[in-house]
Protein backbone atom coordinates (compact mmCIF):
# COMPACT_ATOMS: atom_id res chain seq x y z
CA UNK A 1 0.00 0.00 0.00
CA UNK A 2 2.68 2.40 1.02
CA UNK A 3 4.57 1.47 -2.49
CA UNK A 4 1.21 2.32 -4.49
CA UNK A 5 0.89 5.73 -2.34
CA UNK A 6 4.85 6.82 -3.20
CA UNK A 7 4.64 5.93 -6.99
CA UNK A 8 1.18 7.55 -7.24
CA UNK A 9 3.31 11.14 -5.41
CA UNK A 10 6.46 9.83 -7.68
CA UNK A 11 3.87 10.49 -11.10
CA UNK A 12 2.03 13.24 -10.17
CA UNK A 13 5.15 15.57 -9.31
CA UNK A 14 6.61 14.22 -12.64
CA UNK A 15 3.50 15.46 -14.63
CA UNK A 16 3.93 18.90 -12.47
CA UNK A 17 7.84 19.42 -13.59
CA UNK A 18 6.65 18.44 -17.25
CA UNK A 19 3.82 21.14 -17.72
CA UNK A 20 5.95 23.72 -15.82
CA UNK A 21 8.21 23.57 -18.66
CA UNK A 22 6.21 24.59 -21.19
CA UNK A 23 7.56 27.04 -23.36
CA UNK A 24 5.76 30.66 -23.11
CA UNK A 25 6.13 33.22 -25.64
CA UNK A 26 8.32 36.01 -24.33
CA UNK A 27 5.90 38.18 -25.95
CA UNK A 28 3.23 37.89 -28.87
CA UNK A 29 2.19 34.66 -30.04
CA UNK A 30 4.11 31.82 -31.15
CA UNK A 31 2.92 29.70 -34.21
CA UNK A 32 2.91 26.12 -34.64
CA UNK A 33 5.91 25.63 -34.70
CA UNK A 34 6.94 27.16 -31.39
CA UNK A 35 8.66 30.10 -33.21
CA UNK A 36 7.65 33.70 -32.34
CA UNK A 37 4.87 35.29 -35.11
CA UNK A 38 5.67 38.48 -36.67
CA UNK A 39 3.17 40.96 -38.82
CA UNK A 40 4.40 42.29 -42.10
CA UNK A 41 5.52 45.74 -42.92
CA UNK A 42 2.07 46.84 -45.27
CA UNK A 43 1.47 50.55 -46.19
CA UNK A 44 0.40 52.38 -43.66
CA UNK A 45 1.84 50.43 -40.94
CA UNK A 46 2.58 51.91 -37.72
CA UNK A 47 4.62 51.01 -34.90
CA UNK A 48 6.06 51.93 -31.26
CA UNK A 49 9.74 51.00 -31.41
CA UNK A 50 11.38 49.31 -28.39
CA UNK A 51 13.74 47.71 -30.19
CA UNK A 52 15.21 47.05 -34.01
CA UNK A 53 17.25 44.57 -34.91
CA UNK A 54 18.84 44.22 -38.45
CA UNK A 55 20.96 40.76 -39.66
CA UNK A 56 21.14 37.87 -42.07
CA UNK A 57 18.25 35.45 -42.27
CA UNK A 58 20.52 33.01 -39.75
CA UNK A 59 20.79 35.58 -37.06
CA UNK A 60 16.78 35.32 -36.78
CA UNK A 61 16.15 31.36 -35.43
CA UNK A 62 13.25 32.13 -32.71
CA UNK A 63 10.76 34.09 -35.66
CA UNK A 64 8.53 32.27 -37.70
CA UNK A 65 9.99 34.13 -40.79
CA UNK A 66 7.76 33.38 -44.29
CA UNK A 67 8.51 31.51 -47.20
CA UNK A 68 8.32 34.31 -49.52
CA UNK A 69 10.54 36.65 -47.41
CA UNK A 70 13.17 33.92 -47.29
CA UNK A 71 12.98 34.31 -51.12
CA UNK A 72 13.03 37.59 -51.48
CA UNK A 73 16.08 38.73 -49.52
CA UNK A 74 19.16 38.00 -47.28
CA UNK A 75 18.82 40.76 -44.98
CA UNK A 76 16.28 41.21 -42.85
CA UNK A 77 14.94 43.64 -39.85
CA UNK A 78 12.51 43.26 -37.08
CA UNK A 79 11.28 46.02 -35.26
CA UNK A 80 9.51 45.11 -31.83
CA UNK A 81 7.20 46.90 -30.50
CA UNK A 82 7.20 48.76 -27.19
CA UNK A 83 4.12 47.21 -26.24
CA UNK A 84 5.86 43.32 -25.34
CA UNK A 85 2.28 41.62 -26.25
CA UNK A 86 1.98 42.71 -30.01
CA UNK A 87 3.80 41.30 -32.52
CA UNK A 88 7.23 42.50 -33.92
CA UNK A 89 7.14 44.01 -37.65
CA UNK A 90 9.04 42.12 -40.82
CA UNK A 91 10.69 44.42 -42.58
CA UNK A 92 12.08 42.87 -46.15
CA UNK A 93 12.37 45.82 -48.14
CA UNK A 94 15.21 47.66 -48.75
CA UNK A 95 14.25 51.35 -49.03
CA UNK A 96 13.36 50.64 -45.13
CA UNK A 97 16.17 49.06 -44.35
CA UNK A 98 18.37 51.67 -45.37
CA UNK A 99 16.30 54.47 -43.56
CA UNK A 100 16.56 52.11 -40.39
CA UNK A 101 20.38 51.54 -40.40
CA UNK A 102 20.52 55.50 -41.14
CA UNK A 103 18.59 56.56 -38.26
CA UNK A 104 20.30 53.78 -35.75
CA UNK A 105 23.40 55.12 -36.17
CA UNK A 106 22.01 58.47 -35.26
CA UNK A 107 19.93 57.20 -32.48
CA UNK A 108 23.15 55.27 -30.69
CA UNK A 109 24.50 58.71 -30.86
CA UNK A 110 22.09 59.80 -28.98
CA UNK A 111 22.20 57.36 -26.64
CA UNK A 112 20.58 54.50 -27.36
CA UNK A 113 21.83 51.10 -26.40
CA UNK A 114 23.50 49.40 -29.38
CA UNK A 115 25.34 45.79 -29.20
CA UNK A 116 25.65 43.06 -31.99
CA UNK A 117 24.72 39.40 -30.85
CA UNK A 118 25.19 35.96 -32.01
CA UNK A 119 21.92 34.25 -32.76
CA UNK A 120 21.34 31.25 -34.81
CA UNK A 121 24.03 31.01 -37.75
CA UNK A 122 24.50 34.95 -37.97
CA UNK A 123 25.12 37.91 -35.87
CA UNK A 124 22.13 40.65 -35.74
CA UNK A 125 23.13 44.61 -34.83
CA UNK A 126 20.42 45.27 -31.91
CA UNK A 127 19.16 48.77 -31.04
CA UNK A 128 16.59 49.13 -28.19
CA UNK A 129 14.87 52.17 -26.55
CA UNK A 130 15.54 53.49 -23.11
CA UNK A 131 12.64 55.43 -21.91
CA UNK A 132 11.86 57.50 -24.90
CA UNK A 133 9.51 55.76 -27.29
CA UNK A 134 10.00 56.27 -31.38
CA UNK A 135 6.79 56.22 -33.45
CA UNK A 136 7.56 54.68 -37.14
CA UNK A 137 4.75 54.91 -39.73
CA UNK A 138 5.35 53.49 -43.49
CA UNK A 139 3.88 54.44 -46.54
CA UNK A 140 4.61 54.54 -50.06
CA UNK A 141 3.51 56.73 -53.04
CA UNK A 142 0.32 56.27 -54.56
CA UNK A 143 1.71 56.61 -57.84
CA UNK A 144 4.69 54.56 -57.52
CA UNK A 145 2.39 51.18 -57.48
CA UNK A 146 3.42 47.70 -55.76
CA UNK A 147 7.24 48.15 -56.34
CA UNK A 148 7.44 52.45 -54.96
CA UNK A 149 10.21 52.42 -52.29
CA UNK A 150 8.82 52.76 -48.85
CA UNK A 151 9.12 56.08 -46.70
CA UNK A 152 9.17 56.34 -42.94
CA UNK A 153 8.15 59.16 -40.98
CA UNK A 154 9.83 59.34 -37.01
CA UNK A 155 7.98 60.56 -34.62
CA UNK A 156 9.91 61.05 -31.30
CA UNK A 157 7.03 61.00 -28.28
Amino acid sequence: MLQEITTIWFLALMALGLAAKKKKPVFGQLTLTGEMALDWLKPGSTIIAGKIMIGQQGAFPEYNIPEWAQERTSELGIIVHANEHLNPMLVTQKSVLKALEAKCCEWEEEGAKCYVEKKGSSQRAVLEFGEGQIELTFDRSKNGGKFAPYTMTITEK
